[in-house]
């Protein structure tokens, strides 16, 4: 059995905050050394991310119906909520969220630990750093001052997520917007898929995701470290395919064939239509990934 075999762990609910994570956690050597060096290999490279590192037709298409869906809907939560332009996109990758934002008028910058992805983003021209926002943080003459920070697939990464929210709060201008988005994991429809496909809960995959939220699990986790819920929001349920007979788990064609049904029925709806839809998967515990915005608190 290999290191990151889901025998070597258990999921515990954390004592703190409520959410559930893995235990024992791996030691900050093994992430840094996952991230910076085997995360964006090609052997574990998640899938989503495989079609935007790959120049091709499909990547195209991707960040395209991104653009269209997550990217527009973060651009209007940031304009119906937020109060300012300057943007800071953490974990930003090759830069497609920080490329919409520039084009929709933000002063947006983003950070990505893996040097050879963020200079992927700074050849096209784009404000990214190599690193973590603690590394930000640390080599700012004086303290970043953010009007709103996105993390897109983030906060399921990460060790000490609460030190992460913190840290977020404290580049932000005072009523700055959050904006997460994380997997809906545990969520209601899960368990009943993988039953009925005998699966393993394939959900559980460290040392990659290592931490686990739902809806109120991520909300209460805000509001203890001072952010008040906003909109809460999660997208296109696609365990319904596994519960159709659509084994896209254990069959990549299956999955390619699931992933572009989805994207079709995305791009159809009318935005404001999509959007009041994921509010209802949300409200529903469905949904394959939760969006939730934010705002910081005044301190106490």
């Amino acid at each position: 059995m290999g290191r990151w075999d889901r025998s070597n762990f258990e999921i515990v609910v954390d004592p703190t905050y409520g959410y559930r994570r893995l235990e024992p956690m791996p030691s900050d050597e093994e992430f840094e050394r996952y991230y910076q060096s085997q995360y964006y290999t090609p052997q574990h490279v998640p899938q989503p991310l495989r079609r935007l590192l790959e120049e091709s037709e499909e990547r195209d298409r991707e960040r395209s119906w991104l653009g269209e869906t997550l990217f527009d809907d973060v651009v209007a939560a940031l304009a119906e909520h937020g109060r300012g332009k300057r943007v800071l996109d953490l974990g930003c990758g090759t830069g497609d969220l920080v490329h919409w934002l520039v084009e929709a008028g933000y002063d947006a910058a983003g950070v990505e630990p893996s040097d050879d992805v963020a200079q992927m983003a700074r050849e096209r021209g784009l404000t990214v750093r190599t690193g973590t926002l603690g590394d930000l943080i640390a080599d700012s003459q004086t303290p970043p001052a953010y009007d709103a920070v996105v993390m897109l697939n983030v906060l399921e990464h990460v060790p000490r997520p609460g030190d992460l929210l913190r840290a977020i709060r404290s580049v932000l201008v005072p009523d700055g917007l959050l904006f997460v988005r994380v997997p809906n994991d545990f969520n209601a429809l899960q368990e009943p898929a993988r039953r009925k496909h005998d699966l393993e809960p394939w959900w559980i995959s460290p040392p990659d995701h290592v931490n686990y939220f739902d809806a109120s699990t991520l909300t209460e986790f805000g509001r203890r470290l001072g952010f008040e819920t906003l909109d809460v929001q999660a997208d296109f349920p696609m365990e319904l395919f596994l519960l159709m007979g659509l084994n896209y788990v254990e069959d990549p064609e299956v999955g390619a064939t699931c992933h572009a049904y989805r994207v079709q029925a995305e791009l159809s709806l009318p935005a404001d239509v999509r959007r009041e839809l994921f509010r209802t998967f949300a409200a529903g515990g469905i949904g394959r990934n939760l969006r939730v915005v934010m705002r910081a608190t005044p301190r106490s």
